[in-house]
């Protein structure tokens, strides 16, 4: 698998303190620095609290950095832009609209015409498989069923970097996996030509092995690994049990600590 070459994200010397409630200075993201070619598929992995989805946010421009830069496809951000969709953990679908009205809201606020944006979204709809619920209101819908809305609305508003905040973590296994599978497969068939560059946070080492070209590996702020996953494409739940891939899943587990007994063992009696 060769990885594109033209670098579309750029972090250098990224850091973003809090003031707690005391006073104290708690430091959430720690001079971290990388750089993410246009086109990769890169997961964000580490236990709770790490930073992962404080970077997130930076790289969204929904927070400031306390110091350091971040630039997208040239341009240093300064706060949200269209160039770079987000797709939250929790339900980022409005209520108050249609499923197609949904799809088709990024499009509107850009002013592309009606005929347009309807023929935009209904293709993502059939994409993601929501053509027959595309007049339903999202409470019709399952928790599934709304991430793919979700999904579908990244991929029409046509942004080049696309953010995933843990989308899937409240989902089953095989829900989770059924759309593991559609973002994939609406990743590597873009009609651009040209794949979006994706950022997936998750605390899951199995999603990041299934989906990642690459895994950035994040633990109290600060970044400590990043791991080239060279495995090809479409990756079964087999594929994930072969000796290279189980040498980087213990790798991941290390790192995050669940090699680790939770607690020391109990005294003798």
């Amino acid at each position: 698998m060769n990885p594109p070459s033209n670098r579309m994200i750029e972090l250098v010397h990224v850091q973003r303190d809090f003031r707690r409630a005391d006073g104290q200075r708690v430091q959430a993201v720690v001079d971290v620095s990388f750089v993410i070619p246009e086109g990769q598929f890169v997961c964000l992995v580490g236990p709770s609290g790490c930073g992962k989805s404080t970077l997130l946010q930076m790289l969204a421009g929904l927070l400031p950095t306390s110091s350091g830069g971040i630039v997208v496809d040239d341009k240093e951000i300064s706060g949200p832009g269209p160039e770079r969709g987000v797709v939250f953990q929790k339900d980022s679908v409005f209520p108050w609209m249609r499923v197609i009205d949904n799809v088709e809201y990024g499009l509107k606020c850009r002013r592309v015409p009606a005929a347009e944006r309807r023929e935009i979204a209904r293709s993502y709809l059939r994409q993601v498989g929501l053509s027959h619920v595309e007049r339903a209101w999202p409470r019709e819908l399952s928790g599934g069923m709304l991430k793919r809305v979700a999904i579908a609305t990244v991929f029409a508003n046509g942004g080049r970097v696309l953010m995933l905040d843990e989308p899937f973590s409240a989902l089953d296994y095989v829900t989770r996996r059924q759309l593991q599978d559609v973002l994939l497969n609406l990743w590597s068939a873009d009609k651009s030509g040209v794949r979006k560059t994706v950022l997936f946070v998750t605390h899951d080492v199995d999603e990041a092995l299934a989906l990642a070209d690459r895994i950035l590996v994040f633990r109290s702020g600060c970044q400590v690994d990043d791991i080239p996953v060279e495995k090809e494409r479409p990756r079964s739940a087999d594929s994930l049990l072969e000796p290279d891939m189980i040498a980087i899943k213990r790798k991941l587990l290390h790192h995050i600590g669940l090699d680790r007994p939770a607690l020391p063992d109990a005294p003798a009696a």
